[in-house]
């Protein structure tokens, strides 16, 4: 199961278990139609097993079946990778909210509110359909799954998922989704164990091996990684996931062209949202190798392809990444500004989405000031930072302004302040790399080493890691053999 975080493309491939109406643990389903209920469930359960694409023929054939089925309109706004699909099953649903009945409408709220970017609205509707359900497994787990992957709130979501299995230790997926939850906080050993357990619940399924696989490679043991991830693959040759999971391994172990091999495999089954996404790792690769050239190719043409199938907020990040490793000061704020003049055109897709990029670009933007000295423009960058999260409670837009105002503090030596702003960007290559020197020039040598272990071991295959930890590697190699070679 693939977690994307960092990127700020909000593509949803997990699973929500079944909703029933015989469970008085979980949600009823609102629809007059028989053959929409059936459907809802039987699409339900394909995507639990993360077979999406079936799961969601299913529920497009309920919303069919009944126009008015507010769940499964919802539901598709939820799980489909498309962003006009996401736009049209919202509105469906909106429109539909007055058949469902009172826990779905509070689902709808949520979810639609979120959609839009309205963030206190859907908290507040999330927050009263968990105080008003508390025995809802079905609930507790989309609560937990939104927090740690659509907000990047592992900490929070673990409760969550928890109250799930406390409910129903049955419910395979929310020990899926604790194990990631283990991961991210480096409790490896805990996230081991439940995807043991989770293997255990529905062991002839692929997705188990892969979780097994991508928590292997987050730990840095590429070679179970690649071992589970072929696993999956024997279970099930189409689970393309997996596929996915042999590129992301060979790339974060140096392989590159290795990885574009097993990339491109993936990338040409894939829907057409997976393919532009997908192919933004496999670009990442030609960074990793220092072959920027090949990098801008691929970006390029990474471009054009989310353009043509208007997905704006892929087309800017294809800009943004290549803003990133440029030399030439005036090439980086030209790529810069394209990605920017993209997310403010009209575009048939999530404000959500559209927020979090920009926000991403305003971020790099900030970086880039910085390191050519161009004050006035990092300073009117922050700014517009503080004022969109201010304006908003999108962690992932906290996170681009805590790591903006941290690289600033930084660069003016103001150590202190920098280690606080950076602290509230936990998971970005780059603000990590800020924190330990930060660590390091205040004296906090204890801090600077424990981060500097946890950066080196940071094993997601986006584009900050190609950036920064390859290189932080080579340089901590470096200084520890120098020092091992300096005679006494």
């Amino acid at each position: 199961m693939k977690h994307r975080i960092l990127s700020l493309a909000f593509t949803v491939l997990v699973a929500l278990p079944l909703f029933a109406h015989d469970d008085p643990t979980g949600m009823h389903i609102t629809t007059k139609s028989p053959k929409a209920h059936l459907l809802f469930e039987q699409g339900m359960a394909k995507i639990e097993m993360l077979h999406v694409q079936a799961g969601l023929e299913s529920l497009r054939k309920a919303v069919q079946a009944d126009p008015h089925f507010a769940l499964g309109h919802i539901m598709l706004n939820f799980f489909s990778d498309d962003p006009a699909e996401q736009v049209a099953e919202r509105d469906q649903a909106l429109a539909s909210r007055q058949y469902a009945g009172p826990e779905e409408q509070m689902v709808i709220d949520w979810l639609v509110n979120a959609s839009q970017a309205h963030w206190i609205p859907a908290i507040q509707a999330m927050n009263g359909a968990l105080d008003r359900y508390p025995r809802d497994k079905h609930l507790a787990w989309l609560a937990g799954w939104w927090l740690a992957v659509a907000q990047n709130q592992s900490p929070r979501a673990v409760p969550l998922f928890e109250r799930v299995i406390k409910i129903d230790p049955g419910f395979a997926d929310a020990w899926n989704e604790a194990a990631y939850c283990y991961a991210k906080a480096g409790n490896i050993d805990k996230a081991f164990a439940d995807i043991k357990h989770y293997a255990e619940l529905i062991p002839n399924e692929a997705n188990p091996q892969d979780s097994y696989a991508e928590i292997s490679r987050m730990a840095g043991r590429f070679d179970d990684a690649l071992e589970h991830y072929r696993m999956s693959l024997k279970i099930d040759p189409s689970f393309h996931e997996s596929q996915l999971g042999l590129g992301d391994t060979y790339a974060l172990m140096g392989d590159e062209p290795r990885a574009r091999v097993e990339y491109a495999k993936a990338v040409a089954v894939g829907t057409p949202t997976q393919k532009v996404t997908w192919g933004l790792q496999s670009a990442a690769s030609y960074v990793r190798e220092g072959d920027f050239a090949g990098a801008d190719a691929a970006y390029r043409q990474l471009a054009l392809d989310a353009h043509a199938r208007d997905l704006a907020n892929l087309e800017a990040e294809a800009y943004r990444s290549m803003a990133l490793y440029q030399k030439d000061p005036s090439a980086a704020a030209d790529l810069l500004a394209k990605a920017e003049a993209v997310l403010h055109e009209p575009h048939n897709v999530p404000q959500v989405l559209l927020n979090e990029e920009l926000a991403s670009v305003w971020r790099s933007g900030v970086d880039r000031a910085v390191r050519d000295g161009d004050w006035n423009q990092a300073q009117a960058l922050l700014q517009r930072l503080s004022d969109m999260a201010a304006s908003n409670n999108d962690e992932l837009i906290g996170f681009a302004y805590a790591g903006a105002s941290g690289a600033i503090f930084l660069a003016s030596g103001k150590f202190h302040e920098a280690i606080s702003d950076f602290e509230g960007d936990p998971t970005n290559p780059v603000s990590m790399r800020g924190l330990f020197v930060a660590y390091e020039k205040s004296g906090q040598k204890d801090n600077a080493a424990r981060l500097a272990a946890s950066l080196a071991s940071f094993n997601i295959p986006v584009i900050e890691q190609a950036l920064v930890v390859p290189e932080f590697r080579k340089q901590r190699a470096d200084a520890a053999g120098a020092h091992a070679s300096t005679p006494f």
